[in-house]
């Protein structure tokens, strides 16, 4: 049975509570009460009430089926709400109810208690389960981008879980519930510790002031291809890019490199290692032992071409007898390995820049894994889109990949193209020609990606994203009505694109057009026919009448068009098509379009 807001009611008339905004606190315990069938009393002390927490609100253990349930509620249909709840778990929830000793005075009094409770019945514990409760639909939450990551950090916090148990075989198991209809999701994903014992003994070692720790040694490159084997693509996922093409300078004279050593045995192992630049890792843990190292939750901060590239040319050979005959040697090749950890998030973000720099680092690259860059990921996907954040990563899908992740569409949205389609939106021209500094700049970058764009039609993204790929036809179109007249329309690229979409939004079928061609990526023949008439009975006039102003006369005469790259001149079209034919400026957020539109 859902748990109602009259059923909160009757609870705290029926305890005489006198609460202030804490009503829905309640949600915590009447669920405990309901699932194990407790006494209301008996769960009270396993909630938390007020905000003052590390990302639990209750708990409850569960002798017979040896379960440790931990539990954050939220009331309401938003799965948007445990960002936050992941973030205060992964940097202190976890480590603070497993893994440290002193208990936070400050602290919400439910962690004390689970901490007393946790050494009580430590031994009758195999599983844990972090469980999301809500009223919204699981499906959707196992789905998000952004809540995929956030749980995938949570995720390398384990070693705090087995550190506690003295126990790697402890399973971790996160869980969305629907209060509504009791439904869990049925992907709910049972989390190992990935850690593997590989062969590296630091030569030396680097700490630094805040405790960051850096040890440099040698790898065996088919142990790092092992983990990869084991780990798919999440080994990448603190990098800014998956495995670029096999026909870029580098990963040729990887393949190259392996081909002599393995092949055609022109040269030793240990030619790869004098020649390699070396690969990054990062490690949750590193355990030191006699013979061996034990790392924990690795990710490649860089080496990611590397490995791909080996994994790519193992695959290539396995038809091959001499490659069969020489495995062996491929097995001893080592790579100098630089392996960090005790690391925040944003440090291991810092590594994993300035170690990126053999193939060309575009300034947005280093945004790929902003969590509003996960959350445009996010709405994309619900529409049946992929959006490419990581640079390359639709080129390395294949059907069934994107079959799985539910992308209907045979092309993508990047993540650079999409910025000047906001940009161009905002009537940000001159920002358009500078993306690089857009990305650089967090003032620039925020008011680009603004998150009430998340609730947009995405139809309208679409139909603005694809303007761009015809605004050639555009300008062809205009110069077409007179060459010698419309000769500067080429200086005018991003002004046209800012100006033809206003000019689709304040169509009087502006919702014809998002029906009938704002759900494909595609560019339709009628769809480029439909710009190319916005080219010459609208934006033609309006750059006309704009080059007449008195205030660039003499630029004109002289042949100077800079002015078109400017915001002023996009405010000053807009200007003229509101005195002409009532437009007004769309957003892109918008629900409603103003009533005055063209004909």
């Amino acid at each position: 049975m859902a748990i109602t807001l009259d059923r909160l009611n009757e609870t705290l008339t029926q305890f005489k509570v006198k609460y202030d905004g804490c009503k829905e606190d309640y949600f915590a315990a009447l669920f405990l009460a309901d699932k194990f069938e407790k006494p209301l009393d008996n769960v009270l002390s396993n909630c938390a009430f007020g905000n003052n927490d590390y990302g639990i609100d209750a708990y409850y253990i569960d002798k017979d089926t040896r379960n440790l349930y931990l539990y954050q509620f939220k009331w309401s249909d938003s799965y948007e709400l445990f960002k936050d709840t992941y973030k205060r778990l992964i940097k202190n929830g976890i480590e603070q109810i497993f893994g440290n000793p002193n208990i936070d005075s400050s602290i919400n009094q439910v962690i004390s208690k689970l901490k007393l409770d946790l050494q009580e019945y430590q031994h009758v514990i195999d599983k844990v389960y972090i469980c999301f409760v809500f009223n919204g639909d699981p499906e959707k939450a196992e789905s998000s981008r952004a809540l995929e990551s956030l749980r995938e950090e949570l995720e390398a916090k384990k070693h705090f879980i087995d550190s506690f148990f003295g126990n790697n075989q402890i399973t971790l198991t996160i869980q969305y519930i629907s209060n509504e209809t009791k439904k869990i999701n049925q992907t709910s994903r049972t989390k190992k510790t990935f850690q593997y014992k590989i062969a590296f003994s630091a030569q030396s070692q680097v700490i630094s002031n805040n405790g960051e720790k850096m040890f440099l040694g040698f790898v065996k490159l088919y142990e790092i291809y092992k983990m990869f084997c084991d780990m798919k693509q999440r080994l990448f996922e603190k990098n800014i890019r998956a495995g670029l093409s096999d026909e870029l300078p580098p990963n040729q004279a990887i393949k190259k490199a392996l081909r002599d050593i393995v092949i055609t045995k022109k040269v030793s192992p240990e030619y790869f290692t004098f020649h390699h630049n070396g690969i990054t890792l990062f490690a949750e843990k590193l355990i030191f032992d006699t013979d061996q190292t034990i790392i924990i939750e690795p990710r490649v901060l860089n080496g990611a071409q590397t490995i791909t590239t080996f994994s790519r040319f193992i695959d290539d050979s396995q038809k091959n007898p001499i490659f069969q005959e020489n495995i062996d040697v491929l097995k001893k090749i080592e790579v100098i390995v630089k392996i960090v950890t005790s690391c925040s998030s944003e440090f291991v973000t810092q590594i994993t820049i300035s170690n990126n720099k053999q193939n060309p680092v575009e300034s947005w690259n280093l945004r790929a894994n902003d969590l509003i860059q996960l959350e445009f990921d996010d709405k994309f996907r619900n529409d049946g889109i992929f959006y490419e954040r990581q640079e390359n990563t639709f080129a390395n899908l294949t059907y069934s990949d994107l079959e799985e992740l539910g992308i209907e569409q045979d092309k993508e949205i990047k993540i650079k193209k999409l910025a000047q389609t906001f940009l161009a939106f905002q009537g940000e021209i001159d920002k358009i020609s500078e993306i690089g500094k857009v990305f650089e700049t967090d003032t620039f970058y925020e008011k680009t990606f603004r998150p009430e764009y998340l609730k947009a039609d995405t139809r309208k993204i679409i139909l603005a994203y694809k303007i761009q790929f015809r605004l050639g036809a555009i300008i062809r179109e205009i110069e077409n009505k007179g060459e010698n007249k419309y000769y500067f329309v080429r200086l005018a690229r991003n002004l046209i694109y800012a100006l033809t979409i206003q000019a689709l939004l304040n169509d009087y079928d502006i919702d014809s057009l998002l029906e009938t061609y704002g759900n494909t990526l595609s560019v339709e023949a009628n769809f480029n026919e439909y710009l190319k008439s916005l080219g010459s009975r609208r934006i033609r006039i309006i750059l006309s009448e704009l080059i007449k102003l008195k205030r660039y006369a003499d630029f004109v005469s002289e042949e100077k068009f800079s002015f078109l790259k400017t915001k002023i001149a996009f405010q000053e079209c807009m200007a003229i098509a509101k005195k002409r034919w009532g437009w007004e400026m769309q957003e892109l957020y918008e629900k409603k379009f103003a009533s005055n539109r063209i004909a």
